[in-house]
């Protein structure tokens, strides 16, 4: 998988009900994976998996677009922005590294200035 297809692959599993998420989780993150934004640390697939159901609960409809993504020697950069119907509520960027495949460690950054700005 490349790695605007895995990340357009982690970005729907944001969305996804729990039963759909668990499988997608499986597939897109290490047994390990590690996550970190401006609201904390999170680590484990199952950790995870709890802060998605809690976003989509909040967010309903909520959708993250990718935008674009840099990647070299299994680092990764992806442009995010979060959209709810045609609003783009939040955007941002998110830091990985990628290890057999899958996203082991992910970083997000929140740009608050970049959500007054459709894209």
């Amino acid at each position: 998988m490349t790695p605007e297809a895995l990340w357009n692959r982690y970005a729907a599993i944001w969305s996804l009900d729990a039963d759909a998420r668990e499988p997608e989780m499986l597939a897109c993150l290490a047994d390990d994976v590690t996550y970190c934004d401006p609201n904390g640390a999170i680590a484990g697939r199952a950790g995870l998996s709890a802060y998605m159901a809690g976003f989509k609960e909040s967010m309903p409809g909520g959708r993250f677009k990718i935008l674009s993504v840099l990647h070299h020697n299994d680092r990764s950069l992806a442009r995010w922005a979060l959209r709810q119907d045609e609003r783009v509520l939040q955007a941002g960027t998110s830091f990985g590294v990628i290890s057999d495949g899958r996203l082991g460690a992910i970083t997000g950054f929140f740009d608050p200035l970049a959500a007054q700005h459709d894209e």
